[in-house]
């Protein structure tokens, strides 16, 4: 369960303690710099000029002082300034221009090995990192801090370390090393008496453990936990913990224990700003409603709960909430609420991993750029360093590089030039010998496409390690169904062609065509969610006698005309009724209807064809395909069409003996 989590994110930020002066120090007193002391009053005049936003001023004066301090190969002081520009430049978003900053300082302080100061280093270059959302790297930096606090026994730093290792942790998803950080803070704040706020920790850890499947010790650890926080008088710690020892008991299924303390946390995080917690536990509430079949009470937290989320931009716990919403619309046997709110969670589910891929590659494009970024800065200092002969020379090079490239890319374009006017002599010849058929190819074509391209860009995450393996396996059943209807697709398009050349024979089989209209309302109900369009199978046991691909063609088709027909409201009905001895299956749409006057021609030899309410084309051949599959079935279709009210096709074919 997605649970409202504290993460302590304190970082070690250290400042100086800078001495008042009556007097007001200009920078020009600092022309000359000629020992550290006169340094270190820079150093403390240039934080005074950062405080009052002299932004130009403070640039020159910072490379004023860096030139003095490598005069004096002074690298305390440098690995300190290099610290106060990279700040500087990390709150004017320079992210490129504070990591350089930062390695800097980190060569400085390993000049003299200066372990204090190299802790400080890696603990800014693990919140940069974390801005800049590369996580892990930004653990990576956390452990070189860990390491030199480690060295130096300095107990208070390593508690913030492993505070923020923990939650980095968490947030990767690795509960044990989470676990192992949280426990290791709690150890050592105990045993240095840092006693203030170990309450939020041993909550965190808490519910870590919970996460861990170790209920037990997370019970244990509570009752401490929540007499510390009420002993600190922190009213959203307090509400936490209450809240974690509900989740306990539900996890143990003591229901009425559970229901006590989520209604303790309700009441005190409602009397605070911890609008998360206070959301979540009116739905954790609306959830034992539900297991205690209190409905209506049920109905009304959740409802509550989930305009809160959705104004705090929750999506994981609105999608928690929507799961809850159909689990109660089940216990009412509500099932077209139940279905609507699983549509609502798949729906909002699809357009959290379209933004969570995208922010991916966002942030894969962005460290992409800010290498190369960097790479250009070294470059052009490398550049500056050298004489102008080499200059000279480089410039040539690049010259001569650049008409290389010219060259290629206009040959390139000549041959492009060259296969596309080929490519288009071809294709209209093709067209003039043979229109038909790429009319009907076409309709095919374009359905393979969409599942070949749906399969690529998937495969594609993968081998570009935009996603995990374990992201992957969820994706897996995704893929296999992918793969079912292409394959679908193109015996579709074998047997059209064997028509063409009439070959093509009806091999009829007794089955249910249930079963081929809730195979194809699965694939076409992404689209029937794109146009918010209904699918509904009224159809009971219909066993039929007719070549099962040559059905599902026909069905295939149908459904399609009547999505491609809809508007946003509109619904797509199947029915059957059983003759004497044929059973008529009746596709119903409340879409736009057929004009009176193209009624006769949707079978027609002659090709028509019109487009959709969202302007989907076609070729006007799939209804000829659909007639002459039925005929060759023993069977028959007709329509009836209202202008305006919809349309209802009939499908008639033999029953099965």
């Amino acid at each position: 369960m997605q649970k409202v989590f504290f993460l302590i994110s304190s970082m070690l930020l250290f400042g100086q303690v800078f001495a008042q002066n009556e007097a007001s120090i200009r920078t020009e007193n600092f022309n000359q710099i000629t020992d550290t002391i006169q340094f270190k009053d820079g150093v403390i005049h240039l934080q005074r000029m950062i405080v009052s936003n002299q932004n130009e001023e403070t640039t020159r004066f910072i490379n004023k002082l860096i030139k003095a301090g490598e005069e004096l190969q002074y690298h305390n002081g440098l690995g300190e300034l290099y610290l106060i520009e990279g700040r500087l430049f990390k709150k004017n978003k320079q992210h490129l221009k504070a990591i350089r900053s930062y390695e800097n300082a980190e060569k400085s302080y390993k000049e003299i090995n200066n372990l204090k100061g190299l802790a400080i280093v890696f603990n800014h270059r693990s919140v940069l990192e974390s801005q800049r959302g590369n996580a892990q790297k930004s653990v990576d930096y956390l452990l070189e801090a860990k390491m030199y606090n480690e060295k130096l026994g300095d107990s208070a730093g390593l508690v913030i370390i492993y505070n923020n290792l923990a939650s980095h942790y968490a947030g990767l998803d690795n509960l044990k090393e989470s676990e192992r950080y949280f426990d290791k803070a709690i150890t050592i704040r105990k045993k240095i008496g840092l006693l203030r706020n170990i309450g939020m920790v041993m909550n965190n850890l808490a519910f870590i453990y919970l996460q861990n499947g170790k209920p037990d010790k997370a019970k244990s650890l509570l009752p401490e936990a929540l007499e510390i926080n009420k002993k600190d008088s922190i009213n959203a710690s307090i509400a936490h913990s209450y809240s974690i020892m509900a989740e306990v008991a539900l996890y143990e299924k003591d229901y009425v224990i559970a229901k006590k303390y989520y209604d303790t946390a309700l009441e005190i995080s409602s009397a605070t700003d911890f609008d998360m917690l206070t959301a979540d536990t009116k739905q954790q509430l609306g959830y034992l409603a539900i297991l205690s079949k209190n409905y209506t009470k049920a109905e009304k937290l959740l409802e509550t709960a989930r305009k809160e989320f959705t104004d705090l931009g929750a999506t994981k716990l609105l999608l928690k909430n929507y799961q809850f919403s159909s689990k109660l619309d089940s216990a009412r046997v509500n099932l077209a609420g139940a279905l609507a709110w699983q549509k609502e969670y798949q729906k909002l589910s699809d357009k959290m991993m379209t933004e969570l891929s995208t922010k991916k590659m966002e942030r894969a494009e962005s460290r992409y750029q800010a290498e190369l970024e960097q790479l250009r800065i070294i470059d052009a200092q490398e550049k500056r360093e050298q004489v102008t002969n080499e200059e000279l020379f480089r410039y040539r090079i690049l010259t001569f590089i650049a008409l290389g490239l010219l060259l290629i890319f206009v040959t390139f374009t000549i041959m492009i030039v060259r296969t596309r006017k080929e490519r288009k002599r071809l294709i209209r010849k093709l067209n003039e010998s043979n229109e038909v058929k790429n009319k009907l190819f076409s309709i095919i074509s374009h359905d393979l496409k969409n599942e070949i391209h749906g399969l690529e860009g998937s495969l594609n995450l993968m081998s570009e390690n935009e996603i995990s393996t374990e992201e992957f396996q969820e994706i897996i059943p995704l893929l296999a169904n992918r793969t079912h209807q292409t394959s679908i697709l193109l015996n579709n398009l074998l047997n059209w062609s064997k028509s063409q050349m009439k070959e093509l024979n009806a091999k009829p089989i007794t089955f249910d065509i249930t079963e081929v209209i809730s195979n194809k309302f699965a694939f076409f109900k992404p689209k029937a969610i794109q146009k918010n369009i209904r699918l509904i199978n009224k159809l009971g046991t219909t066993k039929i006698f007719a070549d099962r691909d040559m059905v599902s063609i026909v069905a295939q088709n149908l459904i399609a005309n009547a999505i491609k027909f809809c508007n946003p409201g509109d619904s797509i009905a199947l029915i059957s009724r059983e003759k004497e001895d044929h059973y008529e299956i009746c596709f119903e749409d409340t879409g736009v209807g057929i004009d009176p006057s193209n009624l006769k021609k949707l079978f027609a030899e002659d090709t028509f064809t019109t487009n959709g309410t969202n302007n989907e084309t076609g070729t006007g051949l799939g209804l000829r395909i659909c007639k002459e599959l039925i005929e060759l079935n023993r069977g028959n279709i007709k329509v009836e069409s209202i202008l305006g009210k919809g349309s209802t096709f009939y499908v008639l074919l033999p029953k099965a003996a």
